[in-house]
This record gives C-alpha cells, sequence and structure tokens, in this order.
C-alpha cells in the first residue's frame, strides 16, 4: 500500500495496536490517520489505541510547545508511558510532561545536561528508564524515572520546572583531523540565553496545568569528549575519574559503577583541570560570553564563576602549583590568555597569545609566574609580572622545523 498526501518530509510514525491505522507527522505541522484496510485517509481513530506514541504534532501533544516556541520542528521526540510524555528539543531540554499535554504551555519539568540539540527520547521496555540520545554533544544520557511517593526529592540540580522564570598560520602540513579542529569556530547561531530570555511572565495570564509529579533523576552518561579536547580526564583525591561531555562533568567511581554530576553548565564543555590538592576542578565552556566553573569535587557545589575576559569558548585551563592561580585560554581571534584569582573572581593579567589556535597552556613546577602555551606551529614561554604577561618564542634552530604541538 502507498499513501501520497503530505506536502513535506515524512518525520514521524505509529501504529494502532490492531495494526489497522497508521498515524503520521510532516516537517510543516501535518498530521494524518491512514486506514490500512481501506487504503485512505481518515479524519481521526476514536477507539483505537496506539501501538505507540512519538509524534511531536496532535492534538494530544499540543501543549509541549512552549510559547515563544514558534518552529514545530523545534520538539525533536516523544515518547509516552504510563500517563507520562518525555520530550526532547533544540535547545538540549529533556522535559516530562502529564499525558496527554492538551493544553498550550502546559508545565513540565525541564533537565539540562545535553550541550545540543536532543535528537532522540524514549522508555525502556520496563518504562523505569528513559534514554535520551544527543546530536552534536555524541552522548546518550540514562535517566531513572521516579515517583514523589518514592521519597526521591525534586526538582534535582539539573531540574528546572518550566513555570519559572527562568525556565519558561598555514596548516597544510596538519594532520586532516587537526586540521578540521582548527577550522571549528564554536560560534553559536542561537545561545540558549537568548532562548531563554524570551521567557516573561504576563499579567493576567491563564493559570496553565501543574507539572507531573513524578520526574526524571540522571542516573548514567555514556561519551566523553576527546575529538577536540585533551588533557581532560584526572583521577580525583578519593580515586573517582574526573571528565567531562556535552555540559556535564562527570565523577565517575570504578568500585560501585556510579556516576556523579556537575550540571551547572549551559553548553559544551572544553576543557578541564584539577586544583594540586586534587579537592577542586575547573571546567570552561562555549558561549558568547563563556564562563569557567571551579567546583567542589565531594559535594559538586560550586565555589567561583569567571567571566567577562573570553569570546566563543574557553580551549584551555590549568592551575598554579600552589592552585592560588588558574590560567585560561579564549578562542578568540588573539586565543588570549587570562590569569585568574579565581577564589576572588579577579583578573590578574591578559595578554594575546598567539593568532594561530592554541591548544594548551600549563604553568613551570613550582612556580607562580613562569607558564608555557602550545599549539599550531608554535611554543611560547610567559613571565608574569604583576599585571603584565611577557612572551619569548620558542625557536628550534637547526635541530627541526616547527611543529604542531597538542600539550604540554
Amino acid at each position: 500500500v502507498i499513501f501520497k498526501g503530505h506536502t513535506d518530509f515524512i518525520s514521524h510514525l505509529d501504529w494502532s495496536e490492531d495494526s489497522n491505522y497508521l498515524f503520521s507527522n510532516a516537517g510543516v505541522n501535518e498530521c494524518k490517520v491512514l486506514k490500512i484496510t481501506s487504503e485512505e485517509e481518515v479524519r481521526s481513530a476514536e477507539g483505537t489505541k496506539p501501538a505507540s506514541f512519538t509524534r511531536v504534532m496532535g492534538k494530544e501533544v499540543a501543549g509541549i510547545y512552549p510559547r515563544f516556541m514558534k518552529d514545530v520542528n523545534d520538539v525533536n521526540a516523544v515518547d509516552v508511558a504510563d500517563g507520562l510524555a518525555v520530550t526532547g528539543d533544540d535547545y538540549g531540554n529533556v522535559k516530562l510532561f502529564d499525558f496527554p499535554v492538551t493544553e498550550p504551555g502546559s508545565k513540565a519539568r525541564r533537565y539540562i545536561g545535553h550541550s545540543a540539540h536532543v535528537t532522540n527520547v524514549r522508555f525502556s521496555h520496563s518504562k523505569k528508564v528513559v534514554v535520551s540520545v544527543g546530536g552534536a554533544d555524541h552522548a546518550v544520557f540514562q535517566w531513572k524515572v521516579y515517583v514523589e511517593s518514592m521519597g526521591v526529592p525534586g526538582p534535582h540540580s539539573n531540574t528546572v520546572d518550566s513555570c519559572d522564570e527562568e525556565s519558561d598560520t598555514s596548516d597544510a602540513e596538519l594532520d586532516s583531523e587537526l586540521e578540521e579542529e582548527t577550522q571549528i569556530t564554536y560560534e553559536r547561531g542561537r545561545y540558549k540565553e537568548d532562548v531563554m530570555g524570551r521567557r516573561k511572565k504576563r499579567k493576567g495570564a491563564v493559570a496553565r496545568a501543574p507539572a507531573p509529579d513524578g520526574g526524571l533523576l540522571l542516573d548514567y552518561v555514556f561519551g566523553y569528549r576527546g575529538y577536540d579536547c585533551r588533557n581532560n580526564i584526572h583521577f580525583t583525591a578519593d580515586n573517582e575519574v574526573v571528565y567531562h561531555v556535552a555540559a556535564l562533568g562527570v565523577l565517575y567511581n570504578g568500585e560501585t559503577h556510579t556516576q556523579r554530576f556537575y550540571t551547572k553548565h549551559t553548553d559544551d564543555i572544553l576543557c578541564l583541570a584539577l586544583h594540586p590538592m586534587k579537592d577542586y576542578t575547573a571546567t570552561g565552556q562555549v558561549g558568547r560570553d563563556p564562563a569557567i566553573h571551579i567546583w567542589d569535587i565531594k559535594t559538586t557545589a560550586t565555589i567561583s564563576i569567571l567571566k567577562g575576559q573570553h569570546q566563543r569558548g574557553v580551549c584551555a585551563v590549568d592551575f598554579s602549583s600552589d592552585g592560588k592561580l588558574l590560567a585560561s585560554v579564549g578562542l578568540d581571534d588573539n586565543h588570549t590568555i587570562v590569569i585568574w584569582g579565581w577564589r576572588k573572581g579577579e583578573k590578574v593579567a591578559s595578554v594575546r597569545g598567539h593568532k594561530s589556535r592554541i591548544f594548551s597552556v600549563r604553568w613551570k613546577q613550582g612556580s607562580n609566574e613562569c607558564l608555557v602555551s602550545v599549539g599550531v606551529k608554535h611554543i611560547n614561554f610567559w613571565t608574569m609580572k604583576g599585571a603584565s604577561l611577557t612572551s619569548k618564542r620558542g625557536v628550534f634552530g637547526k635541530v627541526g622545523k616547527a611543529v604542531t604541538m597538542l600539550c604540554c
């Protein structure tokens, strides 16, 4: 049987339990019901139970779109189980609604962690687990489904109720992977803060249905960011492994095979450094005004947030030997190097790093004044005096030619 009639790409298909009907969505907000036995399109299939519900359009899911969201293609995936609907969208959000979601702008529980669009979400066969798949962040998240009667507190640290105000040089000799990496700009066509800024409380707004009593608890994340990052995985003082993927800092316990998460970043984390005492971690992210977060490994509490000095992203960070200073490298055209007194959130010094991409920065062992940066066909040695940084270029002489260095 061949059905024709959609005017755009077909995005979602669901069968009825008796296999007599097929429900479809198309990209231009089209919803169709096809009766297989009579080979025709019908208005509805009243009384027929769907075998699955993955459609992002239709009266049953009319409320999954926030009022500010004009493009119906911004929600990529839906799945339904036990009176709950889970969605994944272009803003990296996983949301949980009571199903059906018929009222426009219905409240939901919103879960963050993915740094880019969520391509798919699905309940497990047992309905006790939700799996979400990220696009550009190359990560798979596993969430536990809970209800309030289980005694699990909510919302969690990675949960936001959507009814809240906040929610609603020539490189010809580089190998191909490095060449691709140097071409990445990390600029976003649309930043999350722009989207969230559209959500404003309106006077006289109609009350919305409440968010579901149950929720999701991030249980495990599959993935590690290594394709454009380096020196970003370490052992902590408690022998946990700390690393990052998507917008999450991850702490992995090999004995119990469990993970803990730092969830305060809003976009891709690009770099990570461990404090000399191994009790704090610094992580830098992508963004218009990218932030560096220093957070406690035992509690995952935020200690300090450093902003206002970089553009596009922070690609490298390193603590000084005594842990009092932090060096960072930005992704602006000059790859600016900034020295921070991170406990006070103050800039101590800054300097243009290099026109070519810098891959790593490292303090000299036992010194708070000397550091080195390496990148595309260069190595620079820096000395800090007060608020100024001066450099000496590494010279190879007749020993060899300048090559690209990835770590120092």
